[in-house]
Parts: structure tokens; sequence; C-alpha cells
């Protein structure tokens, strides 16, 4: 067990050494699961070090080299210079038929994992243009926002229903003469907005904007905003993410979400959401609006029941998804595909600009019919895509 751990502890000072510290807190979650869930071969133990310890998908050539000298090829030195056979092992060493790591491609899920981590994450400091951006958002929202009518009835020139108490008051001044009708109406109020967004390590780049935009909406209507994050937990950030400033809203955040960059549990995450009465009347006649690339792992059944009731529940289901800003994607993952017919829109958000276009673009995606999403992603390609 000493030569594991201190062969575990080799890995991490080459990274180093390579070029890819790892933070105290992430080393932990890296040894805290494979505690907990010893991995029962090597590509699983890749994985757990990938998901918990690189934070930029930059780095991943370095850190293949050196998870190849130090599991694959049994070395306990520095990694291979550039150049050599990365993928040759040595002859007789261990682990020398193992596959490789299969490729990334981005919107394959093969990103995604159900590994759960534990820390926090400095989500950055926004930029002049950002907060330029962010401004133009705070003064959309409210243009955007679908509208019904409210509860209480108001005093109106004209309306559904006569005034008796303002005509009668007024015929008392006038001798019992009805010289003036007033009505009563419901004016339109803003129905509620439900921001689910995705921090899961797939999506690290993009983290850190999605709050923001959520933050806008926020700020543009306080009083009609909740907000969640999910990775492999469901947080609930709606007070957090309500301070005025934008920088010190996301430090808050930061302490409270600690899933972020960590695994990918969805399905297990909605259905969090939708046990909770107190969480489902939140959602009830709201514009409930997901912001994730939807790679799942594993069963995507979880995820595609609790969309579908999301629909149901809301007035309208968006989904903005950093992969469909490519004009090259197509939802065709068995988890988007399945769930596609419960969407009323599939749009691109990777950041703020991607967001603000989005946001101008709601009310005409919220004048139309519903379930429009699976209608305008048919294509050639779809019909064949796996569900």
């Amino acid at each position: 067990m000493q030569l594991v751990a201190d062969h575990l502890w080799g890995f991490l000072a080459a990274l180093r050494r390579a070029g890819l510290p790892t933070a105290p807190p992430k080393r932990a979650d890296l040894l805290r699961v494979i505690a907990e869930t010893p991995p029962p071969d090597l590509p699983t133990l890749y994985w757990y070090a990938r998901i918990t310890l690189l934070q930029d998908v930059a780095g991943l050539p370095a850190f293949d080299r050196v998870f190849d000298a130090w599991f694959r090829r049994g070395a306990s030195d520095d990694p291979p210079i550039q150049g050599e056979d990365e993928r040759a092992p040595s002859p007789g060493g261990p682990g020398a038929d193992d596959p490789p790591p299969r490729e990334v491609r981005p919107g394959d899920g093969i990103e995604a994992s159900t590994l759960s981590t534990h820390g926090t994450r400095d989500f950055g400091r926004t930029g002049e243009r950002g907060h330029a951006l962010m401004r133009a958002l705070e003064a959309a929202w409210p243009a955007a926002l679908p509208a019904t009518p409210s509860r209480r009835r108001r005093p109106a020139r004209s309306g559904d229903r006569l005034d008796v108490r303002h005509a009668w008051r007024r015929a008392r001044r006038h001798h019992g003469e009805f010289i003036e009708l007033r009505h009563l109406a419901r004016p339109p109020r803003p129905r509620r907005l439900l921001i689910l967004v995705d921090v899961s390590g797939s999506l690290r780049q993009h983290t850190p904007d999605l709050l923001r935009v959520a933050h806008t909406a926020l700020r543009a209507a306080p009083a009609r905003t909740e907000v969640f994050t999910f990775g492999t937990r469901l947080t609930r950030v709606t007070a957090a993410l309500s301070h005025p400033h934008a920088d010190r809203a996301l430090r808050s955040v930061s302490r409270m979400v600690t899933d972020a960059d960590g695994g990918t549990a969805i399905g297990e995450a909605l259905e969090g959401f939708l046990a909770d009465p107190r969480f489902v009347a939140l959602a009830r006649g709201a514009l409930v609006i997901v912001l994730s690339d939807g790679l799942e792992r594993g069963d995507p059944a979880p995820m595609v029941r609790a969309t579908a009731r999301l629909s149901r529940l809301g007035h309208r289901l968006v989904w903005w998804s950093p992969l469909a800003c490519s004009p090259a994607y197509r939802p065709a993952t068995r988890a988007m595909s399945a769930q596609l017919p419960s969407l009323d829109h599939l749009g691109g958000v990777r950041d703020l600009a991607t967001a603000l276009a989005e946001v101008r673009r709601l009310p005409a995606v919220l004048s139309g019919p519903r379930h429009t999403a699976a209608r305008h992603w048919s294509t050639p390609h779809l019909m064949g895509a796996p569900r």
C-alpha cells in the first residue's frame, strides 16, 4: 500500500515538473476517490486523474505523456521528452496491453463523467468588455421574458369586469347619477424565470460566463428569477448570485458550489430538483432555461424523463448548449436526441455575446408553437441517430 501511495505522489510531482501544477484540493479529491472507489482497471484510473487534476484541455498532451510514463510504462522517473514514441510500452512493462484512452471529440459524450469531486473554484474577474455585455444583457431580459395576467385586478379604463365600488362612489358625488364607469383588469406581469446551470468539468471554460448570464437575469428580474447549478449535485444559488457586484456574486457562488469542474449527473440532479415540492412550484408556469452541453454518462433515461416533466411543468423549456454554437453540431448523442421532442428551443450559448443573441431571439421563440426543437434539428443525419 505504501508503494502505491508513493507512486501516486511521484505521479503528482511529475505533473508539476511537466508544467501542470495541481491545487491541494484537487490532489485530495483524487486520493479520496481512489480510496473510496478503487479503480478496477487502468482506463478508470486515467479518468479519475484526468477529471480531478486536469484544469485545461490545452494541458491534455502533457498529462497523457506523464500518465503513460508512470502507469502504462510503469516508470518512476521524469516523463519522456517531446517527440518520443509515447504509446509504445517497454518490453514486458506493466500495462503494455492496455488500450490508449479514446480520442475526445466535442459532443460525443466522452468528456462527461459521473465522478464526484469536492472543492471550490475561482471563476475569475469580469473584464471591461464583459461588463459592457452584461449591461446589455440586463437591459435585454425584461423585453424577452414572457408575460402572464396577474392574479389581482387593478382599476383600468377597459377590462372584463365593471368596478362597481368606484362607480357607486362617483355616483354619490353626483346625486346618484352614474356619469363615469371604470373597469377592473388583470395587468400582465413577467412569468417566473428558472435557470439551471451545468458546472461540470466538460463546461469548465464556459462556466464563469454562464453564471454571469444568470446574474444578469437576477439583476433584471430579482423577484421572479431562480438559479440552480448542477454537476453531480444540485445547488440553489439564487441568494449567493443576487449580489449587485458580479465578481462578488461569483465568489459567493464559488464557496457554495463544491462540485464545479467535476463529473456530470444531469439526470440525477434534475430528478432531485423535481423530487422537492418547493422546487417544483418554482418551475410551474415558468420559463425554464437549461445551460448545459447535455453530455450525460451512462443511462440517459433519467435525464430524458426529467426533461419531459420540466417541459410539462413550465411555460417553455429552452436548452442552451455551448456545443450548438458550432455549425457542425448535431444533437446526435443518445441523451440529446431522445429529449429533443421535449424542448421548445435548442440554441447555442458559450459566452456573454452568444447569450445576448439568444436572449434577443427569445420573443420570437416564445411566440411560436411548442416543442419545435425536434422539427428544427430534424436532419438526415439525425434520422439515424441512436435513441
